[in-house]
């Protein structure tokens, strides 16, 4: 069985799975706002919007048929970066799809778990993946050269890509994205504005996706920072997210009104809430920062030795 059969069986069955999951789940459509109907379990109030698992299946399907195609690789694509792609991909389920997105509409701190699995975890696990290359292998021929190819030889989108891929812009935007859904007003209106979520949403995934283009650096992709630096950019976001994280935890007001409309689940009161949901920006965001900052570092000492190699054979 060649790699593209078995990229399609493997599709089919990755599909399948996850619909028999939501099927026997049997959640009833959740609300925009609401998060989980009165009386209802909240473990089992799984969202059935498909945009969220359509655009994942996208991802998946171009992945896999960019492997199968790719007939004489350019850099090999290792099983654990394979495996990491789709961690990445299933991290972005869990934050949308499952009662995670529910309890977000209910709980601060689920909040936070949805937000860090958005903005964070599930762009570092799907960059590590080095999708560039297979994800554009995987495009229909009549998008590759009728869509991708014009973009990418147009001077104006190579200008506007320079200036997104700039460093000190993509942190920014990184952190500023951060800061303006924590602000009470923002946040509350993102609990009750269902489009103004979805912003929030893509917003926290847009700006997560670039900042950890330029630190992980994807294979063909050559990032304008050195490694030194990386390492330096990944220390300098802990202070901000350590400093918002602990002017939430140590807030004596409630500061997020829009969950007092809603039931508590499990029992949990206002602050309790808030400040759980605190701890989890500032701790697991912080450790996330080290544990990429010790990737970056690996790749650092790894890129070194294959530098020291060629060194070598050249002599």
């Amino acid at each position: 069985m060649g790699w593209r059969m078995r990229a399609r069986l493997l599709f089919v069955a990755v599909a399948l799975a996850v619909g028999a999951v939501l099927l026997l789940a049997g959640a009833p459509v959740v609300r925009a706002n609401g998060g989980i109907d009165a009386g209802q379990n909240p473990l089992t109030a799984w969202s059935v919007n498909p945009l969220p698992s359509l655009v994942l299946f996208l991802f998946a399907y171009l992945y896999l048929n960019g492997l199968a195609n790719w007939e004489r690789p350019s850099h090999r694509v290792t099983r654990w970066q394979r495996v990491s792609f789709f961690a990445g991909l299933l991290a972005i389920f869990l934050a949308l799809q499952t009662p995670i997105d529910a309890l977000a509409d209910h709980s601060f701190a689920f909040h936070q778990v949805q937000h860090i699995l958005v903005r964070m975890i599930g762009p570092v696990l799907m960059l590590l993946g080095a999708p560039l290359t297979p994800m554009l292998r995987g495009l229909p021929r009549w998008a590759l050269l009728g869509i991708v190819r014009p973009i990418v030889r147009n001077p104006t989108a190579r200008r506007a890509y320079k200036f997104l891929n700039n460093p000190v812009l993509t942190t920014v935007f990184f952190l500023i994205t951060l800061y303006v859904w924590q602000i009470p007003g923002p946040h509350n209106l993102a609990l009750r504005n269902y489009g103004v979520h979805q912003i929030m949403h893509f917003g926290m995934w847009f700006s997560g996706f670039m900042f950890f283009w330029l630190v992980i650096d994807p294979k063909p992709h050559r990032s304008r920072l050195h490694y030194g630096l990386r390492v330096l950019y990944l220390g300098l976001i802990v202070i901000p997210n350590t400093l918002l994280g602990a002017a939430i935890t140590f807030s004596n007001d409630v500061l997020y009104s829009g969950y007092a409309e809603v039931k508590q689940p499990f029992g949990l009161s206002l602050m309790t809430d808030q400040q759980l949901g605190g701890l989890l920006l500032w701790v697991p965001g912080d450790m996330m920062s080290i544990m990429v900052a010790g990737v970056v570092m690996v790749m650092w000492y790894q890129r070194e030795n294959e530098g020291a190699e060629v060194g070598v054979a050249s002599h």
